[in-house]
């Protein structure tokens, strides 16, 4: 994140008007296009059809990476936009973020019931207004107090328009408050929504069936009972759990076109993890606590352009 830096009474005071200007950056036609070059390079998933994107990471076996909370890491608290522009910036490309309510109704990232762990206040998100939140200040994984707030959902919404995709997972909040979120942030094509049972994830794409969801399923009775229910496979990525994942039903779901994701927090938290043995069971989508260390492995943010490159279907 970048922060404005506020300048001293004692600076300013200290500058003459004889003194010489600071030497300016003269803006030609050549300087203009390489700003509106880096400007279009920061927004590269502009327009992608995210859908045919994961198409391809499946048909090109390419793994993309989910960065758990956001990629907390020091300097960076979970569930915040410094985490996410940190882990956008190794490469990940879904930000999963825990949306929570508070007691006025708006919609903040936060994972747990209270504002404790994670900020410099105390009290539960459900009885503080939007106003006493944001007036808090985040804490990163060291304990060190940041100079950023609580995102509210629409702000995570906006900034990754164009940067990554949100990965949404519900905290006290409904999937029509979700979906209302989506559909006024005109995000709904650039998101995936977790459903924890067959039941949710029907209730979900009864409400908005052109979102991508994330869903469980077990075996092909499962399938079917999605499918029956009303969800669109097509939009749908299978959650194979926690762990190593599971090559054989990960192979049968590539056959039906279908995509897959895990995450081995426990070997990321013991030190066993293996990122690459983990791309070799079948995974498009991993989901990482240790964001830095993921994308070096799998050299993630070439992997991800690279393969946008090599799929016109998915091209803005």
């Amino acid at each position: 994140m970048r922060f404005l830096l506020g300048v001293s009474l004692f600076a300013l005071a200290a500058c003459s008007a004889e003194a010489p200007a600071p030497e300016q950056a003269i803006e030609t036609p050549e300087t203009q296009a390489q700003t509106a070059d880096a400007a279009a390079s920061d927004l590269w998933l502009a327009g992608v059809d995210l859908p045919a994107y994961l198409d391809c990471a499946r048909e090109q076996s390419v793994t993309l990476l989910q960065a758990h909370r956001t990629g907390d890491r020091e300097g960076a608290a979970e569930n915040s936009i410094g985490a996410m522009q940190a882990s956008l910036d190794d490469g990940a490309l879904f930000m999963e973020m825990d949306v929570a309510k508070t007691a006025d109704g708006v919609l903040v990232l936060m994972h747990d019931d209270t504002v404790d762990r994670t900020t410099n206040g105390t009290g539960r998100v459900d009885e503080m207004t939007y106003e006493e939140i944001a007036a808090l200040r985040l804490v990163d994984l060291d304990g060190n107090t940041l100079n950023e707030g609580v995102p509210t959902f629409s702000d995570a919404l906006a900034f990754l328009d164009g940067r990554g995709f949100a990965q949404v997972d519900l905290k006290d909040t409904t999937f029509d408050e979700i979906g209302a979120a989506l559909v006024a942030a005109d995000a709904v094509d650039r998101s995936v929504v977790i459903t924890y049972s067959i039941e949710d994830a029907i209730t979900l794409a009864s409400i908005l069936p052109d979102v991508a969801l994330s869903a469980g399923a077990r075996n092909a009775e499962d399938l079917e009972r999605l499918s029956q229910g009303g969800v669109d496979l097509e939009l749908t990525t299978i959650w194979l759990g926690v762990g190593t994942g599971n090559p054989e039903w990960d192979s049968a779901l590539a056959d039906m076109g279908i995509e897959t994701s895990f995450g081995d927090f426990g070997g990321e938290r013991n030190g066993t993890v293996d990122y690459q043995l983990l791309s070799e069971n079948g995974a498009e989508v991993i989901s990482v606590d240790d964001v830095p260390a993921a994308a070096t492995a799998l050299d993630a943010y070439d992997a991800s352009r690279t393969l946008l490159d090599n799929c016109p279907a998915a091209q803005g």
